[in-house]
């Protein structure tokens, strides 16, 4: 009997501490640039025309590839093969993400 009681409260102060825990903030979203919202409307125009599977990522995904393509360029690695990512977004990031 004893157990289930001291159970029970140390459930109960879980519970409370739990709740009355201060919540974690987020960083504050940031708008696209300019040249990011180029490349995803380009983007959104091409892929479906080139029946490539990737236009159907999300914008993240694509923007996240897009500067992938755009690190790797700057290590010397150019193109789909060495990329490993459709052609389209290695042709478009140089263009709209790369400075």
């Amino acid at each position: 009997m004893k157990s289930r009681k001291g159970l029970a409260a140390g459930a109960l102060a879980a519970v409370c501490v739990a709740v009355t825990a201060p919540s974690a903030v987020a960083e504050p979203l940031t708008p696209l640039t300019r040249g990011e919202l180029q490349f995803l409307e380009h983007a959104r125009q091409v892929l479906p025309a080139a029946h490539d599977p990737v236009a159907f990522r999300s914008d993240g995904e694509l923007l996240r590839m897009g500067r992938f393509v755009c690190a790797r360029r700057a290590d010397g690695f150019v193109g789909p093969g060495a990329t490993l990512t459709s052609p389209v977004i290695n042709q478009l990031a140089p263009i709209y993400l790369c400075p």
